[in-house]
């Protein structure tokens, strides 16, 4: 399989001979086919004609399949979204069998079947296939509701009669679920042909994959062709939210884009194969301003210029659009300049400098007071030894199984998150050679050192059982080419293959806990970061798990994106089974200046830590002279400094020794006064506690009753926007009602108390929940928790906390209570002396918390001991 790849790759890079999908045509000059892979090409159609895929040609028939995908996406014309992932399926099965597995299935098989007759088709008929156009409205804008016209012309290969047209759906677009049933309704799907010879009926296909079900065929609807033929020429119109009946449209997806499909699928025959046409795409705009977010450099030298970004958004964090407010600029709580409504969603304030050293933080306020926002800090100080660069290093666009073009994701990064640097890790399963040819052109466009540097990567794509999800990246995109899980179907194998083709020092491996990295096995000279936080879930375990086996890692968080919203990315889906139910991470690199050099030596050497909710938290530490991600010589003299600048008030520093913490610092502890600020935070674990993806989300819903105290007021900071909430019951009971969800950290609750005293209670009724996100396969399947009843009086804070367990099983889940004060600090520091046992090897980190219920993990500094290798 891999020599047969490497020839792939050579004969697509000598390619004066591919050319586009409408020209291409069969053994002369211009084939996009080099002469020894269209000779193969032929015999493997002939023989899938006369023979089905079986067990005997299997590896012989992937190896032809493979080059072949790859040749054809070079000519542009449009390959099934399953074909590359079909090829690795088929890859690993084959792989395990070798080794004494079970050998594939019969489903398998037919599924390279199918793909070998549509690739057939395309080779010998270019234009069997039509193409689709759309009608929509010149703007659309999230959430609204739209009628949009599909208007598929059919190719030379006709329709006959028992053809089907599939209206498959773009996976992560969560607007209306299409339906036919009822015209009166909304999200109406209807269709008509031009030829009025034809008559259409309806019924529904199972799908699985990137635009069915994902992980299991689901129903989608499809019309069929029950009478007549549709010809080269005829049209086919499919109304999206159709209005005829009395409905008000499709509703849109709640995330803009630039890139929204309505993808469909072509049976001629009704022989059940579909077939792939190219898809029309539209693009969707963000809705009026309901927020803003502003962005400055973390770390600056006194005098030295720097841009401040004021961003406009709406209600769930995309750009906005329609007229911007009028605004006011303080720093550090000084007027600073305003600016009037009008103008565009992006302000860029260039050229600030500020002479002297300190930690300033700039407030963008609307001028009627409805939106204001804090910026990160910015820390002013004389020849930083490093600066602090914050990027993303795990995101998609609609490549892989997401939305939003590859030039979408960069500018994103760049202009609306703001970030340092970015690096598209688009699953290989799902890639081809003309994708991956079109990442590396869009990093070498994108990337401008001092500005914004962008990296080449991929993520390896196999379940837990074969190694989990690591993702890949390269410190240059000059001849790189992917060890994709086609040709490398184990974790060994993906280690060993990038050991042959590339220098270590050129790659960096970061694992996930997603679908899980094997923590028992790393490469010390390829894998030095692990990711502990997505908008899956926060794993800090899955770090740790890595660090008890001894190899020496730091921790980075990043999103997970799906949408082309990297660097800052909300959640957007209303499913309640979605595990992208938090706002994504960020990474945060220590480096010495905004290079790819620099910075990927940063990543290399652990130079970096993690922060949740793109929140840029800043962390400072050493311990006996040296910083994040280093190795002091062994001493039993232990002293640890750290410092957090916060981007809302610091509640917690903890200090962790080897996985445990040994030591917690709480900011401000409060009095029980007149008025009360008692901080509610709901936390569930996420470890799996053995070799396993980690735990689903817990769902914590309910009441919370305060009796002894007036309820005067709550603010809940919780950051899934469509599903989460908190309101106070209108009786005047004292009673909230509320709804959460949690995976490996704290969603908070802050309560606003009038008269609270030691003997003031809360009550808080757990309704039973099912434990919901989990990826397949588990190990542990997810369990149902019952209802539970938690009761704390205030008499029971200790230092201004206390918790209350709310475990079930190995699971140590809490709900913790803090009294906050009114002038809660944003800039938090600590001094530790570990007079505890000292052993060679011993690790530490600190984590932060702040009230809004961020976090930021440092990584670890490592006391004596040696590589493991």
């Amino acid at each position: 399989m891999k020599r047969l790849y490497l020839a792939a790759l050579a004969a697509a890079a000598g390619a004066a001979l591919w050319i586009s999908q409408g020209t291409a045509q069969r053994g002369n000059r211009d084939d996009y086919l080099a002469p020894g892979l269209r000779a193969a090409v032929d015999a493997l159609k002939q023989d899938a004609r006369a023979n089905p895929t079986s067990a005997a040609n299997i590896e012989l028939r992937l190896d032809t399949l493979w080059q072949w995908i790859n040749a054809y996406s070079l000519t542009g014309g449009p390959v099934p979204v399953n074909a590359t992932l079909a090829v690795a399926s088929a890859a690993r099965v084959l792989g395990d069998s070798k080794r004494g597995g079970e050998p594939p299935t019969a489903a398998a098989m037919r599924s390279l079947d199918n793909y070998i007759y549509e690739f057939t088709v395309k080779d010998e008929q270019p234009r069997a296939l039509g193409k689709a156009v759309l009608k929509t409205a010149d703007t659309i804008r999230v959430g609204s509701y739209q009628t949009i016209e599909q208007i598929y012309t059919v190719g030379e290969k006709p329709l006959e009669p028992g053809a089907r047209i599939m209206v498959a759906r773009q996976l992560q677009a969560d607007g209306g679920r299409l339906q036919f049933d009822d015209p009166a309704g909304d999200n109406y799907l209807s269709a008509s042909a031009s030829n009025p010879a034809v008559k259409l009926g309806k019924t529904t296909v199972p799908l699985v994959g990137m635009h069915g079900g994902f992980r299991a065929p689901a129903p989608m609807p499809t019309f069929l062709v029950e009478q007549g033929t549709l010809r080269a020429g005829d049209t086919v119109t499919i109304v999206y939210g159709d209005r005829s009946g009395g409905g008000e449209g499709r509703r849109q997806q709640t995330f803009a884009t630039d890139q929204a499909m309505l993808p469909i699928y072509i049976d001629h025959d009704g022989g059940g194969r579909f077939l792939t046409p190219e898809w029309p795409s539209y693009a969707i705009a963000g809705g009026e301003a309901e927020g803003v977010s502003a962005v400055v450099p973390s770390i600056v030298e006194p005098g030295e210029p720097f841009d401040l970004s004021i961003r406009w958004e709406d209600f769930v964090y995309n750009r906005a659009s329609g007229r911007m407010p009028a605004a006011e600029i303080t720093l550090n709580g000084k007027h600073f300049r305003s600016f009037d409504a009008g103008g565009p969603a992006i302000r860029l304030i260039e050229d600030i400098e500020l002479a002297e050293e300190g930690i300033y933080r700039f407030k963008i306020a609307a001028a009627d007071g409805k939106i204001e926002a804090l910026s990160n800090p910015v820390w002013v100080r004389k020849n930083p030894a490093y600066r602090l660069y914050w990027g993303e290093t795990h995101t998609h666009t609609g490549m892989a199984e997401g939305q939003g073009s590859l030039d979408r994701s960069y500018a994103f990064a760049r202009d609306d998150a703001r970030l340092d640097f970015s690096g598209l890790s688009e699953h290989d399963i799902w890639l081809t050679d003309a994708e991956w040819e079109a990442m590396r052109r869009a990093v070498v466009h994108y990337s401008e050192p001092g500005k914004f540097i962008a990296f080449l990567g991929y993520e390896w794509t196999v379940r837990r059982q074969w190694g989990g999800h690591h993702n890949v990246f390269f410190r240059t995109p000059q001849r790189r080419e992917r060890v994709g899980a086609q040709i490398a179907p184990s974790l060994s194998e993906l280690y060993q293959g990038l050991r042959e083709r590339y220098d270590t020092n050129d790659v960096v491996i970061i694992p996930h806990a997603h679908q899980a990295g094997d923590w028992r096995r790393n490469d010390p000279d390829m894998e030095s970061m692990i990711e502990i936080m997505s908008m899956h879930g926060t794993f800090e375990w899955f770090g740790n798990y890595y660090l008890r086996q001894g190899y020496r890692v730091g921790f980075l968080a990043a999103s997970d994106d799906h949408r082309a919203h990297p660097g800052y990315s909300s959640t957007s889906s209303r499913q309640p089974a979605s595990s992208l139910s938090q706002f994504g991470g960020l990474a945060g690199v220590l480096a010495r200046e905004k290079t790819a050099d620099a910075i990927f030596a940063g990543l290399k050497q652990r130079r970096g830590y993690a922060v949740t909710g793109a929140q840029r938290i800043i962390l400072d530490l050493e311990m006996n002279g040296v910083g994040m991600g280093a190795r002091a010589p062994f001493t039993r003299d232990r002293r640890l400094r750290a410092r957090a600048i916060g981007t809302a008030p610091i509640t917690a520093l903890h200090v962790v020794k080897n996985g445990r913490t040994v030591y917690t610092k709480r900011a401000a502890p409060a009095d029980l006064g007149g008025k009360t600020r008692l901080l509610v935070g709901f936390e569930s674990a996420s470890q799996p506690h053995f070799r396993d993806n980690p735990r689903g989300y817990r769902t914590w819903s309910g009441t919370l009753t305060v009796s002894g105290a007036e309820l005067a007021g709550i603010r809940p900071m919780f950051d899934n926007r469509h599903k989460e909430w908190a309101k106070i019951d209108p009786s005047g009971a004292g009673k909230i009602e509320f709804s959460t969800g949690t995976r490996g950290r704290a969603d908070n609750l802050l309560l606003e108390l009038e008269g609270a005293s030691p003997s003031t209670t809360i009550t808080i009724e757990l309704e039973s929940s099912q434990e919901w996100g989990k990826s397949p396969t588990p190990v542990r399947p997810t369990r149902k928790l019952p209802a539970q009843t938690l009761e704390f009086t205030l008499n029971r804070l200790r230092g201004g906390y206390a918790s209350v367990d709310a475990s079930s099983g190995k699971d140590r889940d809490a709900v913790g209570f803090q009294l906050i004060a009114d002038d809660q600090p944003l800039e938090y520091e600590l001094e530790y002396v570990d007079r505890d046992e000292a052993q060679a090897g011993d690790y530490y980190y600190v984590r932060a918390d702040q009230l809004d219920g961020a976090r930021a993990w440092s990584s670890p500094i490592w006391l004596g001991g040696e590589e493991r290798r």
